[in-house]
């Protein structure tokens, strides 16, 4: 089952890169893109602020287990509707 639904994210994610709905900062279920993406992106955000002398301010979640206990097409559904207002809206 998770093998079909993850198949599916992959053809729904393909989709909105080639029609440019998802977001460049988008890493979840894209290829050639991790956690260690979003890890850069915060330390360079960090240093920034450092040097600028300014603050730098993140909210994080803890999501443990949040794959095995979310209603994946539910949440894949949400993510493209969010994602395509914020493009086209």
């Amino acid at each position: 089952m998770e093998c079909i639904i993850n198949s599916r994210l992959v053809s729904v994610v393909w989709y909105l890169e080639r029609n440019k709905l998802i977001s460049p900062m988008q890493c979840g279920f894209r290829k050639q893109r991790s956690t260690t993406d979003h890890l850069v992106r915060l330390e360079s955000f960090v240093r920034e602020a450092f040097a600028q002398r300014q603050h730098a301010v993140g909210v994080f979640f803890d999501l443990e287990k949040a794959y095995e206990s979310t209603w994946k097409f539910g949440a894949g559904t949400a993510m493209v509707l969010c994602t395509a207002n914020k493009t086209h809206g």
